[in-house]
């Protein structure tokens, strides 16, 4: 019988479902959960910690692709190695935390979003793992590399989900919280939810870029017809670039954010008037 994979003791399962929580909590404007999340990640998955070394190991084998066999089974050997090296007793004490804190701080319902490649996720997890049989092992590993060896473009390297509850699930938050977005409003939001430890200095260079893009965009409506023969749309638009003047992208927190994320929307309307 084929042993049922708890995703709870599932480290990168954790850390997606509580990425997704956090960017939930910032387009619902709830800074109190967006808070609470953000504490959770910077806590137990920051450099240093041992969560942090298992993620790594899990990225090495699920977030590459076009490797020759030779390589790619290579990489399964060192993966595996280093999260040898973790001790067991270090990962279980820090995920029994971060499920505490989900459980009492949050709530069982982020068990509940939607991780796109949590079979993947699942399938490196009984890799590394022991309780396995090898034969079991050595097929689940081929299965890996054959996704290590496609290019990005085939589209074959991601599993599909197979928890119909928790795609179910995810639909319905999806389409509540996420439906109405643009695409650059997503790419902002995804930098920001990671935007901590290494991934810092990244947040901070989309952040500069896009507010220099819009900054160039409301200076440009400023020469539209529209604009010129209303006082009051002149006078709010040289406020909106002077705020823009004023920030510093080092202090970005949820408020501003939402600011840019609007600025975001009017920008795309400028375009939408234009045409």
């Amino acid at each position: 019988m084929k042993a049922k994979h708890n995703k709870k003791r599932n480290t990168v399962f954790l850390y997606e479902a509580l990425v997704r929580e956090l960017t939930k909590a910032i387009t619902t404007q709830n800074p109190s959960r967006s808070a609470t999340v953000k504490n959770i990640l910077q806590e137990h998955f920051r450099s240093g910690k041992t969560l942090f070394s298992e993620l790594g190991c899990f990225s090495a084998l699920s977030d590459t692709r076009g490797l020759d066999s030779y390589t790619a089974e290579k990489m399964v050997f060192r993966a595996k190695k280093a999260y040898d090296e973790l001790s067991p007793e270090d990962i279980f004490s820090e995920q029994s935390q971060v499920i505490k804190k989900i459980n009492t701080q949050l709530g069982k319902e982020v068990y509940d979003n939607f991780v796109p490649n949590y079979k993947t996720y699942a399938t490196i997890a009984q890799i590394f793992g022991t309780k396995a049989p090898i034969k079991s092992r050595v097929l689940m590993e081929k299965k890996i590399i054959d996704v290590m060896t496609t290019s990005e473009s085939s589209g074959t390297g991601t599993m599909k989900p197979v928890d119909s509850l928790v795609v179910g699930q995810f639909v319905k938050n999806f389409n509540k919280a996420y439906s109405h977005l643009l695409p650059e409003q997503i790419n902002l939001l995804n930098k920001y939810v990671l935007s901590f430890g290494p991934n810092v200095a990244d947040f901070q260079v989309t952040m500069g870029t896009e507010l220099k893009r819009i900054y160039e965009e409301v200076q440009q409506s400023l020469e539209s017809e529209e604009v010129q023969s209303d006082a009051e749309m002149r006078e709010n638009t040289q406020k909106i670039l002077s705020q823009l003047d004023e920030w510093d992208i080092r202090d970005i927190d949820d408020k501003k954010l939402t600011k840019v994320l609007k600025l975001q929307e009017l920008v795309r309307e400028y375009h939408a008037d234009a045409n």
